[in-house]
C-alpha cells in the first residue's frame, strides 16, 4: 500500500508474530470518537466478584471534581478538617513538611559499610539498618495466628487517615478540585489508579490486602509534591475486601524512597515506581512485616548518598555523582521508629529503600489491618504521582496525545500513522538527544510485567522529504527520555510503565511530518 493511501491513523496488532513477517490483522482507530463518556471510567474491570461500584458522583461517570450532590456539611470524623480551615480549592491538610537542605558533602559511611574501590552492577540487597526493636510482642487473633509486634518506643502520633471510617466521607484532592468520599468510594478511586496506571489487576478476593504506593503525594492528593528527600511525604494505602463485600481502605503516610546517609557501596536504592511487586506476609528483623518475594528486579542505587532519585526528570541535588540503574532485593513494608510531629520527622537510616511507615502506633494500624497468614501474597503497586494514567480523572478516547495517548496492548505491535495529519507539536527537545524535534508528535503508552529487550522502530526513507523519529521514555516528561534514534532502538527494559513517542523533527528551517510505520517488540 502507498503511502499517498494511508490513513490518519491505524492500529494494528502483529499478535504472535514477529513484524515483517506476515500481514498482521488491521484494527481500524478512526472511527467515530464523539461526545460519549467512557463506560470504563469507574468500575468496569472484568474483575469477577466485585464489590459494587462506588460512583464519584450523581452518575456513574461524574468526573472528579463535580458536583457530588452532597453537601460540605455531611462529612465527619476527627481526621477531617473544619470548613473554616480549608482554603478555597483544598482541603486544608497539615502537610507542612519542613525544607530539608541536602548535605553539600556526602555523609560519613556507616561502620562496617566500606565503600570499594569498584564494583559490579549485579544483585545487591538494600540494607536494613535501622535499630533494632529492644523487645518483641506476640500477638494471637482470630485465624490470622500469631503475629509479631516490634517493641519500639516514639512519639508520632497517630495519622487520622490510617484509622477505621466508621461511616464518614473524607476530603480528597482531586484534579477538579476537593471531593468528599466514601470509603467505597476512596477504595474505587484507589483501586482506578492501580489498575489504570500498570495495566494489571488488583485482586479482589475476600481477604486478600493489596497496597498502593503513590511517590511523590501525600495521603488525600494526587498532585506530585516535589518529593522532597528525608520526609515521609509519600503514601501507602492498603486495600481490600471482607467477605460481605464491604471494601476496605487504610491510608498511611510513608516514605517509598531512601533515607540519605552512606549505608555502603550498593546498599541504598530506590524501587523503580509505575509496576507491580510480589509481596507477602513474612519477617522484617524478626519481626511481622511485608516481605518482598523477588530478587534481582532493577532499582536506582542512591549512588551520591543525598536520599533522592537523580535523573534529569527529578533534578540534580548535590553532592555530585551520578544515580544508576542496578539489580536489587530485599526492599521490604516495614516500621520506621521515629519522634513526630510528621512535618518535621527524618527519614535517615530508618530506610535504605524500604517502605516505610513512620511511628510504632501508626506501625502496629498498619500490619494488623494487612497481616492474615505467614506466606500469604500481598501484591504492592507503586506509582509516581506524575505518571498517573488520565483515564483515571475523566473520559478519554484514545487520540495519541499527551493527555490521551494510545495504548500497547499486545506485544507485537504494529501502528501506521502520519504526523501531519494527528499528533501535537508539545515536546520540542528530549534529555538523551540534542535533536531539534519541534514538529509533530503521537504518544504510545506501553506497560510491562516482564523483562526483556524493547526494540522500538519506524520505517525511514532518505530522501524523501519526511523524517519522525522514536524515542522511549519512562515517563511524560522530555527529561525523562531514555533513548531516542533516527529508525530503530533497542533497550533493556523491565516491569513499569513507559512511553513510545514518534517526534517530528525539525530542519532546515522547517518541520518534516509525514506518515510512518511503527514496530514494537519484545525479544
Amino acid at each position: 500500500m502507498g503511502r499517498a493511501a494511508l490513513l490518519p491513523i491505524l492500529l494494528l496488532c502483529a499478535c504472535g508474530r514477529d513484524p515483517g513477517k506476515g500481514s498482521p490483522a488491521v484494527q481500524d482507530a478512526t472511527g467515530d470518537r464523539g461526545g460519549g463518556r467512557d463506560a470504563e471510567l469507574l468500575d468496569d474491570t472484568g474483575m469477577p466478584d466485585a464489590p459494587p461500584a462506588a460512583d464519584l458522583g450523581p452518575g456513574e461517570d461524574a468526573l472528579p471534581g463535580e458536583d457530588t450532590g452532597r453537601s460540605e456539611d455531611s462529612h465527619h470524623g476527627e481526621d477531617t478538617a473544619p470548613e473554616e480551615v480549608r482554603g478555597p480549592g483544598n482541603c486544608g491538610f497539615p502537610y507542612g513538611f519542613s525544607p530539608w537542605d541536602p548535605p553539600t558533602t556526602p555523609p560519613d559511611s556507616l561502620p562496617g559499610k566500606p565503600t570499594p574501590p569498584g564494583g559490579d552492577d549485579g544483585i545487591d540487597p538494600v540494607a536494613h539498618p535501622e535499630p533494632l526493636p529492644p523487645g518483641f510482642e506476640v500477638r494471637r487473633g482470630g485465624t490470622r495466628g500469631e503475629i509479631v509486634l516490634p517493641l519500639y518506643e516514639d512519639d508520632m502520633p497517630v495519622f487520622g487517615r490510617a484509622l477505621p471510617w466508621h461511616g464518614e466521607t473524607r476530603c480528597f484532592e482531586l484534579p477538579g478540585g476537593p471531593a468528599w468520599l466514601s470509603e467505597a468510594e476512596a477504595w474505587s478511586l484507589y483501586r482506578r489508579i492501580a489498575e489504570r496506571t500498570t495495566d494489571l489487576p488488583l485482586d479482589v478476593t475476600p481477604g486478600v490486602r493489596a497496597v498502593l504506593g503513590i511517590r511523590g503525594a501525600s495521603p488525600g492528593t494526587f498532585a506530585w509534591n516535589g518529593n522532597p528527600p528525608n520526609r515521609f511525604n509519600d503514601t501507602l494505602v492498603l486495600l481490600w475486601v471482607d467477605g460481605d463485600g464491604t471494601p476496605r481502605v487504610r491510608e498511611h503516610a510513608a516514605h517509598t524512597d531512601t533515607g540519605p546517609v552512606d549505608f555502603g557501596w550498593h546498599a541504598s536504592s530506590s524501587l523503580r515506581p509505575n509496576r507491580r511487586y510480589h509481596y507477602a506476609n513474612g519477617w522484617h528483623n524478626d519481626y511481622s512485616a511485608l516481605r518482598i518475594q523477588e530478587e534481582g528486579y532493577r532499582v536506582r542505587d542512591d549512588t551520591n548518598k543525598n536520599g533522592h532519585w537523580d535523573s534529569d526528570r527529578n533534578g540534580w541535588l548535590p553532592p555530585a555523582g551520578e544515580d544508576h540503574d542496578r539489580g536489587g532485593s530485599l526492599h521490604n513494608i516495614h516500621c520506621a521508629s521515629v519522634d513526630g510531629p510528621l512535618d518535621d520527622a527524618a527519614v535517615y537510616n530508618t530506610s535504605a529503600g524500604c517502605q516505610v511507615i513512620p511511628g510504632i502506633d501508626n506501625w502496629v494500624l498498619f500490619i494488623e489491618d494487612a497481616w492474615t497468614a505467614p506466606g500469604d501474597p500481598v501484591s504492592y503497586f507503586l506509582v509516581d504521582a506524575r505518571d498517573i494514567d488520565p483515564r483515571v480523572w475523566g473520559d478519554c478516547t484514545a487520540d495519541g496525545t499527551h493527555a490521551c495517548p494510545f495504548r500497547i496492548e499486545t506485544l507485537p505491535f504494529r501502528a501506521v500513522g502520519d504526523t501531519s495529519m494527528a499528533g501535537e507539536a508539545l515536546f520540542d527537545a528530549y534529555s538523551c538527544s540534542d535533536a531539534d524535534e519541534r514538529g509533530p508528535e503521537l504518544v504510545w503508552v506501553l506497560n510491562l510485567d516482564v523483562s526483556g529487550m524493547l526494540h522500538v522502530v519506524v520505517d525511514d526513507v532518505p530522501g524523501d522529504g519526511k523524517d519522525v523519529d522514536v524515542h522511549l521514555l519512562e515517563g511524560d516528561d522530555p527529561l525523562a527520555c531514555l533513548a531516542r534514534d533516527d529508525a530503530a532502538l533497542a533497550w533493556d527494559i523491565t516491569p513499569g510503565r513507559y512511553l513510545v513517542v514518534v517526534d517530528t523533527w525539525y530542519g532546515q528551517g522547517k518541520a518534516h511530518p509525514g506518515p510512518f510505520t511503527l514496530d514494537v517488540w519484545l525479544d
